[in-house]
């Protein structure tokens, strides 16, 4: 009798895709502008997300502070990610 895939081996950390596919929600009003940036600079959006994400885990805990509160003094801390 074969087995099936599932029973032949318990599903690990290491199965983990690759790569994975998340929504998050901008203004679209900031996510515009960035995307003009962007093209002005000839680079493409998700390159410049991800060096961000990159640049953000690569920072040590002050300079994400740092960053972290330079960007509630520009749109206020009432964000919702505050919450």
């Amino acid at each position: 009798m074969a087995k099936g895939k599932s029973a032949a081996r318990p599903s690990k950390p290491d199965d983990k895709p690759k790569t994975l596919q998340r929504t998050y929600r901008f203004n679209t009003k900031l996510f515009e502008a960035f995307e003009d940036d962007c093209a002005t600079h000839l680079s493409n959006p998700k390159r410049v997300i991800e060096a961000l994400i990159l640049h953000w885990l690569d920072a040590d805990k002050d300079d994400r502070a740092a960053m972290a509160h330079k960007h509630r003094e520009r749109i206020g801390s009432a964000s919702r990610d505050d919450e």
